[in-house]
C-alpha cells in the first residue's frame, strides 16, 4: 500500500509492498504444506515440520524426540498411523522478515525429509498450486526454493554431496 503521493516515496513503497507480499507468501506456503493434502502423513511429524530460512533448513529432527509424535507407532504402509496429528511447529516462530532480493528456502526439518518427499504430494503442490501462486502474487519474482525431492550423493557432487552413502534434499526454484 502506498504511504503517500510523494514521488520520493515510490521506491521505498514498492520495496515495502514486495517485502510484505513475499513474507505473506512464505507464511501461506508453509501453511499449505502443513496439511494432509500437500504433504505425506504417517504420524504427521513431517507435515508439522515445514520451515523457511535464507539458508537451506537442516533435516536434523527425529520424530522420536518430539511429543506427541514420539508416542506414535508409524504405519509405513502408505496410510496414516493411529493417532497421527499435524501441528505446525515452526510457522508461528518465524520472524517473517525475508527480503525480496535474497533467496528464501522452504524446507522440512525431519531427518527423513529426502525419503518422505518421494511420496509425490509435495511435488504436485509445488508444480501446480504454489508455482501458480508465485506467478499471480509477484510481477518481479523473488527467489523462493522449496524442498521437493531426495537424491543420492556422489552424482558429481563435491564435499559432503560427493558421499554416495548419503541422501540429500533437492529444491525446486519457483521463480523460473
Amino acid at each position: 500500500m502506498v504511504k503517500s503521493n510523494n514521488v520520493d516515496n515510490i521506491v521505498p513503497d514498492l520495496q515495502d509492498n514486495l517485502e510484505r507480499d513475499l513474507n505473506r507468501f512464505v507464511r501461506e506456503a508453509l501453511s499449505d504444506l502443513s496439511t494432509e493434502r500437500n504433504s505425506p502423513v504417517d504420524t504427521g511429524f513431517f507435515a508439522s515440520s515445514w520451515t523457511a530460512s535464507t539458508q537451506r533448513p537442516r533435516p536434523d529432527q527425529l520424530r522420536e524426540n518430539h511429543t506427541p509424535w514420539s508416542n506414535l507407532k508409524p504405519n509405513r504402509k502408505g496410510g496414516k498411523a493411529v493417532g497421527s496429528t499435524i501441528k505446525p511447529r515452526f510457522i508461528d516462530d518465524l520472524k517473517y522478515n525475508f527480503k525480496p532480493f535474497s533467496t528464501v528456502y522452504i524446507g522440512n526439518r525431519v531427518k527423513y525429509a529426502a525419503f518422505a518427499l518421494e511420496e509425490g504430494s509435495v511435488q504436485r503442490y509445488v508444480q501446480g498450486k504454489l508455482k501458480q501462486k508465485v506467478q499471480q502474487t509477484f510481477k518481479e519474482k523473488p527467489k523462493v526454493k522449496v524442498a521437493t525431492t531426495g537424491y543420492k550423493g556422489g552424482q558429481g557432487g563435491i564435499g559432503q554431496f560427493a558421499d554416495p552413502n548419503r541422501t540429500f534434499v533437492d529444491y525446486t526454484n519457483l521463480s523460473e
